[in-house]
């Protein structure tokens, strides 16, 4: 997400059971739809940096396949809706199901906001002339297939259109979806907005270089709003101090009595606010590097060299199987291999904790 600048990504196969929220150290929080049965499968869900959690009104957790977040903005409100329709060979009662349900969510959506549907529709747009108006003249596709006409009719019974097939990109950067042997590449993912406001998509496109681990590729919406990020003072980083240090009684003393020294030497009797404020803020900050030190980031505690070597391998191999599809079943090993080792690497932490903690077992 820093890489590519984006604030929320909408994720499918999430694969997390039932519903709820979770911190990711600290940077982003993930919101999730999942199954009521507990099984792994399907999932949704809102990946979201915590700079914008002030914006966000609401979540809805509906399916494994739908779920929606409502978000403040400068203008009007903003509901996006996170979907991920069953294949082109499941069965048309689950794919009438997926449609039922997409249809009563989004008539529920406040009739005043920007409306974008997102997600992985498992439906190639063609280029039929028909349907022009809906889904422009730019779909990788020459022809729609039967998901791909389903999401067509939702649209124009919604009075939405289809932007992720508005874009004149080279081909390379429409595919979203590319099949295990590597020799075929489709678009089936896809971005919906209501026509009023369809001009606040500025782009949509695939990048291939995101190391996502998966068959997807992703893409990218950028859009005109501004979401309000949360404002604070911009800190740099490598004046954060290592406050963790105060805990301990003997340096925690010696910054008090360093602290008390530099400050007898301040002039307090300055007129102007702002630069006693300064002088008084540079001096506490002058103390605590030279007492504490700088703060050093924090990594995963169970984050390896074994685990950091392993994804760089397979972020190579991914690039090379990009270029030479023979190589397909080299990174897909691979894959499975980085996946081993990053469980096994997590798992062995979890139990020295445990172990720690005078937790039993839970492996037993």
């Amino acid at each position: 997400m820093e890489t590519y600048g984006i604030g929320i990504a909408a994720l499918q196969e999430v694969r997390w059971p039932r519903q709820g929220e979770c911190n990711i150290d600290n940077r982003a929080t993930l919101f999730y739809s999942g199954s009521d049965s507990g099984h792994h499968v399907n999932g949704t869900g809102f990946l979201i940096r915590n700079s914008l959690l002030g914006n966000v009104l609401r979540f809805v957790a509906v399916s494994d396949r739908i779920c929606l977040l409502r978000l403040k903005s400068r203008f009007s409100h903003i509901t996006i809706i996170n979907a991920y329709a069953p294949t082109e060979i499941s069965s048309e009662a689950a794919k009438d199901s997926f449609y039922e349900d997409l249809e009563a969510l989004y008539d529920q959506a406040n009739r005043y906001d920007v409306k974008i549907l997102i997600g992985d529709f498992n439906a190639q747009i063609g280029r039929e002339e028909a349907f022009v108006p809906t889904i422009g003249r730019h779909s990788k596709h020459n022809t729609s297939n039967d998901n791909g006409l389903r999401l067509i009719t939702f649209a124009t019974s919604k009075s939405l259109v289809i932007k992720s097939t508005m874009f004149p990109h080279k081909e390379i950067y429409k595919g979203t979806w590319k099949s295990p042997d590597g020799m075929t590449v489709n678009q089936i993912d896809h971005v919906l907005i209501d026509d009023r406001h369809k001009s606040i998509i500025q782009d949509v496109r695939s990048y291939r270089g995101a190391d996502c681990d998966s068959d997807h590729y992703l893409q990218v919406v950028k859009i005109k709003p501004k979401i309000n990020t949360k404002k604070r003072a911009k800190v740099d980083k490598e004046d954060l101090l290592d406050v963790e240090k105060l805990k301990d009684p003997a340096i925690g003393t010696q910054f008090q009595i360093e602290t008390s020294n530099k400050f007898s030497e301040l002039k307090v009797d300055e007129t102007d606010i702002e630069d006693l404020w300064k002088n008084v803020k540079d001096t506490a900050k002058q103390v605590g590097l030279q007492t504490i030190g700088r703060r050093k980031r924090k990594k995963k505690k169970w984050w390896t060299e074994d685990c950091e070597k392993i994804v760089e391998d397979r972020r190579r191999l991914r690039i090379l199987a990009e270029q030479d599809p023979r190589q397909n079943q080299l990174y897909n090993d691979f894959r499975r291999q980085a996946k081993r080792v990053i469980r096994q690497a997590k798992r062995i932490h979890l139990a020295k904790k445990d172990k720690r903690d005078g937790n039993p077992d839970k492996s037993q």
